[in-house]
Formats: structure tokens, C-alpha cells, sequence
């Protein structure tokens, strides 16, 4: 146990610290496995050895630099056909966040990336549990870069970047606990239509026409919408097509 965040009603109020760790959602599924009353815990660390981010892709982040987190929340309300909800309420938590230090140009990518001036400064990733139905607990991963200078992926970028100043991660740390909160909660009130207004709202090249990869193929599209199921509805010329989490490709 590390400490206590500070201005929510749940969130944080148990929190581990960990130096360093493969992965904070992997130490948060060991927790779940072995523990109760974990509704709000969180698990942070400094450095991740084996971050990782949608697709099984790795996660790359200098020790100390950026923020590294895992939220384990009760999602018994969620309906399981609903569950990308879940990655809505996180994007938009993360989305506000960021937006109180930069004030435009922030874009939610789909299904699961933060995008400044088209560069990656944050990622998503969400694992559900289900039992008999029901999705009984969601661990939300979130990684954020704040303070790391340099990457070896020519398209991340971090606050400091941009800013040119470093940020005190413990308290974007708390102002993100309190986002994500506050949307929790929106979800639990079923506030389901103002929640993906504003996704929408934010959603990176909506409306605009692009070059996607699909099967091996390229084409000219145009996104148009996120089915609840979280599928990726892009307009083609002649027909409007729905795509799942590993089946389309952002071109250009």
C-alpha cells in the first residue's frame, strides 16, 4: 500500500505502488483473483517491463517519466453487449484530462488511443471479467506520457513535449482518478446518450476521408460512427461497412 488519492469518493482509496512490474493490469488480475472489495483500487508503478496496449502491442515508457496505471472498477451494471462503454467513459476521462493543458487538437482514435497533432500521448486498455453474463469487473490500463522526452516511435509524442515544461504526475494522477470517476458514475446513471455524443464528438478523422487497410486491401473512407458493440462504422463509396477491433488498419 502507497497512498491515498485525494477528491474522489471511491477511486484510489486503495492504491498499490509498485517501483516497477511487468504490468500493472496483470498485477491487478492477481488482485482479483484473491481479494474483495476492490471496487476503485488502483495499481501504479514507475516502470512496466512488459507494458502492453490493445492488440498485444508493447507499450514503451522511460522509468519515472510517465503515468502508468490500472483501475479496478464493478461494472455489474454494464450490460455485456454494451462493453465498449467502458472504453468511452475511460477515452473522455483521459480526454478531459489532457484538455485542461491543451486546449485543442485532441482526438480520441478508435478503439482505444489519445491523438495530439496526429502522435499517440496516451493508450487504453480495458479487460473485462464475465461470469454467467455479467461483466463483474473491468480493469482499466491506462498509460500516459507526460514527462519522456524522446521515443524511439516517431509518432508518440508527451505533455512536456508539447508544453515544454515537465508536469507533477502525482497530481495528473489524481485529476485523472477524479475523470474517471466522474464518468463511472455518468455510465452508472445511464447517461449512455451524452457519453457517446461527446466520443463521437472527439473521435479522430470523423467525418473526414481517409486511406484505411482492410484484408490487404486499401481504400477511401469515411468514419461515420462506433456501433455500441464498439465496432467501426466507415462509409465507403458504395456501401457503409462495420469493422471489429483488429480488422481495419488507419492508413493515412
Amino acid at each position: 500500500m502507497h497512498k491515498l488519492f485525494k477528491n474522489t469518493v471511491f477511486v484510489g482509496k486503495k492504491a498499490f505502488f509498485l517501483p516497477s512490474c511487468h504490468s500493472t493490469n496483470e498485477i491487478a488480475s492477481v488482485l482479483l483473483t484473491n481479494q474483495q472489495h476492490l471496487n476503485g483500487t488502483v495499481i501504479y508503478t514507475d516502470y512496466q517491463s512488459k507494458g502492453k496496449g490493445q492488440r498485444g502491442n508493447s507499450w514503451e515508457s522511460e522509468d519515472g517519466k510517465n503515468i502508468l496505471i490500472s483501475i479496478i472498477l464493478e461494472t455489474k451494471f454494464v450490460e455485456p453487449s454494451d462493453f465498449f462503454n467502458l472504453t468511452i467513459i475511460t477515452s473522455l476521462a483521459i480526454h478531459d484530462l489532457l484538455s485542461e493543458y491543451l486546449k485543442e487538437d485532441i482526438k480520441i482514435k478508435w478503439p482505444n488511443d489519445l491523438i495530439y497533432d496526429n502522435k499517440k500521448i496516451g493508450g487504453i486498455l480495458i479487460e473485462n471479467y464475465i461470469k454467467q453474463n455479467v461483466i463483474e469487473w473491468c480493469i482499466v490500463g491506462v498509460g500516459l506520457n507526460i514527462n519522456q522526452k524522446k521515443f524511439q516511435d516517431e509518432s508518440a509524442i508527451s505533455l512536456a513535449n508539447i508544453c515544454g515544461q515537465n508536469f507533477d504526475r502525482e497530481e495528473l494522477t489524481n485529476l485523472l482518478l477524479q475523470k474517471v470517476e466522474t464518468k463511472y458514475f455518468q455510465l452508472q446513471k445511464r447517461k449512455i446518450r451524452s457519453l457517446r455524443e461527446t466520443y463521437l464528438a472527439n473521435l479522430y478523422w470523423k467525418n473526414e476521408i481517409h486511406v484505411f487497410q482492410s484484408e490487404g486491401t486499401y481504400f477511401n473512407g469515411r468514419i461515420i460512427d462506433v456501433e455500441p458493440s464498439g465496432k467501426l462504422k466507415i462509409e465507403l463509396e458504395e456501401e457503409e461497412r462495420l469493422f471489429d477491433f483488429k480488422e481495419v488498419k488507419f492508413i493515412k
